[in-house]
């Protein structure tokens, strides 16, 4: 299709699904609808095995199994790696440490890796690890980020900016198809969805988490406890919505989700429209194109 994003991973819409969940059914569903699922690497060995054969029964497409690398030990990461070899599944989705211990050894059993950034440094050790696409992961996201607090604007032109030939895929807040579509115009050749997808039917999460997403407000959301800080409903949010002070992982672009969808639906409202609102935002630069502007004026 001529992005670098869906050719690097043979998907056909460039959508990675964050790791969100350790169900199969929405990785499977996600998958199905041209994207990437993804499940969780971070399981027993027999449940990791279970979930592939799971997986494939449902879906003959694409899809990642992530690892957090610095909260699984090397022993338990070194076994469930091999599973994933084994296996031959088609990406790995690594996070939260160095890609660059495991990026050969899965290379060399035809895995792909994508891994998680927060900083342009950390894009540039794992351009240099050699992985097939980096996701920039943003202030904005319900995600792990650790220190940093980059927001979308600036970290995703920035690590294109860096490495201007690298498959980059953003991360953060996005929701609908303005967000999808400014992704692009900062840089990115697609996106990593993870809130978006929990308010789904497939999704199968608590009543509560759904009823807290669909209820969030601009202000809605914090940041977790360090290490990893992921981003956290807050507690007097989630008391007036359900009643206790329950706390559920959901990014800024909870405030944007107004439905329960399908998984299907999702990319509808994700790539269907994009092209015709580009369009209304580049007519409207192009007539404030100064250069344009003069030329008129000279005419």
């Amino acid at each position: 299709m001529g992005n670098r994003v869906s050719d690097a991973l043979s998907i056909q819409y460039p959508l990675l699904m964050g790791a969100i969940t350790d169900k199969v059914r929405l990785a499977a569903a996600v998958s199905e609808a041209g994207g990437l699922g993804c499940i969780d690497g971070n399981v027993t060995p027999e449940r990791l095995r279970r979930d592939i054969r799971e997986f494939r029964e449902i879906s003959s497409r694409p899809f990642s199994v992530n690892f957090p690398l610095v909260s699984t030990p090397q022993k338990t990461l070194q076994e469930r790696m091999q599973i994933v070899a084994d296996a031959q599944v088609a990406v790995v989705l690594s996070s939260a440490g160095s890609p660059a211990a495991w990026t050969p050894f899965l290379h060399d059993a035809g895995v792909l890796v994508a891994h998680v950034v927060a900083t342009v440094h950390h894009a540039r050790r794992a351009v240099e690890a050699g992985v097939d696409v980096v996701v920039g992961e943003t202030y904005e996201s319900g995600g792990y980020r650790g220190e940093t607090d980059v927001t979308m604007m600036v970290l995703i032109p920035a690590i294109r900016r860096a490495f201007p030939d690298v498959p980059l895929v953003a991360a953060g807040a996005i929701s609908d198809r303005r967000g999808y579509v400014a992704a692009r115009a900062l840089g990115a050749d697609g996106i990593q969805v993870g809130t978006r997808l929990i308010a789904t039917h497939e999704a199968e999460f608590p009543d509560h988490y759904k009823k807290l997403i669909l209820a969030a407000e601009d202000t809605s959301t914090m940041s977790g406890e360090p290490p990893l800080r992921p981003r956290i409903s807050r507690p007097e949010f989630a008391e007036r919505v359900v009643g206790e002070k329950k706390r559920a992982q959901m990014g800024q672009g909870s405030a944007l989700i107004e439905s329960i969808l399908s998984v299907e639906e999702v990319f509808h409202e994700l790539f269907g429209g994009g092209a015709e609102h580009a369009r209304r935002v580049a007519d409207e630069l192009e007539a404030l194109n100064p250069a344009a502007t003069t030329a008129n004026a000279a005419d």
